[in-house]
């Protein structure tokens, strides 16, 4: 079944992809901090698994896997925004995306030196 998407304005829906709501089946645009949000328990939920690699070296850092996509999401975000011919705007949101990128990627600053 393919569902019609609905129109998104950069400056506060996430363009790399829809939230599917059930019941009716439809796609919405996705809020930029309401993804922060929903990322934020997954997260939580692989924290016991981030950590120095098994070996113990510096050279080897294990994320879990919820992180990776959290990263990902993240990244594909970005890559969508920075395509040629993409119109982003400056955002405007409560600034829960973007605290959401500085923590991860102070996170991972911190985990490789």
């Amino acid at each position: 079944m393919i569902m019609p998407q609905p129109g998104r304005d950069p400056a506060q829906h996430w363009l790399s992809r829809f939230a599917v709501e059930r019941h009716p089946d439809r796609l919405r645009a996705k809020p930029l901090d309401e993804y922060a949000a929903d990322a934020r328990p997954a997260l939580a939920a692989g924290a016991a698994i981030d950590g120095p690699g098994a070996s113990g070296s510096r050279d080897i850092v294990a994320i879990s896997v919820q992180r990776a996509g959290v990263i990902a999401d993240l990244l594909d975000e970005l890559a969508e925004r920075l395509r040629p011919g993409v119109e982003a705007r400056p955002i405007r949101s409560a600034g829960e995306l973007s605290g959401l990128a500085r923590e991860l990627a102070e996170d991972m600053y911190h985990r490789a030196t």
